[in-house]
């Protein structure tokens, strides 16, 4: 069990994305992986940073932990089931584990989002794309 806190400044991580012959199913999105057992000296928990052009979407996937978004900067919708909600700034969304949703930025200016998940290490979480 680890003991120790973990401090991680956004900025000395890399972005990531998916590759390139899976944006077009995946959508086009980035993320930084802050906290993650894989990682950091860290478990239990997942934290990240995701980022969306304007236009661009994460497709509509599950995973079998829940999530949660809060919406820092822009404007989106975000689709959980078969419902649509708008999301902005200020914004926190849970997600079930195994339900479908996605997450699209509706406005003209980049969505950041941070992510957690309650697993050590986002290696854990299995994307899973609606075919």
């Amino acid at each position: 069990m680890v003991r120790e806190p973990v401090v991680v400044d956004e900025s000395t991580r890399e972005w990531e994305t998916w590759p390139e012959e899976e944006v077009s199913r995946k959508g086009l999105v980035y993320w930084r992986t802050l906290i993650s057992g894989d990682v950091t000296r860290s478990e239990a928990l997942t934290m990240g940073i995701g980022r969306m052009p304007p236009g661009e979407a994460l497709r509509r996937h599950r995973h079998r932990p829940a999530e949660v978004y809060l919406v820092l900067a822009g404007t989106g919708s975000v689709e959980i089931g078969s419902e649509a909600r708008p999301v902005e700034a200020g914004s926190a969304v849970f997600i079930p584990g195994d339900v479908f949703h996605s997450l699209s930025n509706t406005g003209a200016l980049d969505l950041r989002f941070a992510y957690v998940f309650p697993a050590d290490s986002f290696g854990e979480v299995e994307y899973i794309f609606d075919e």
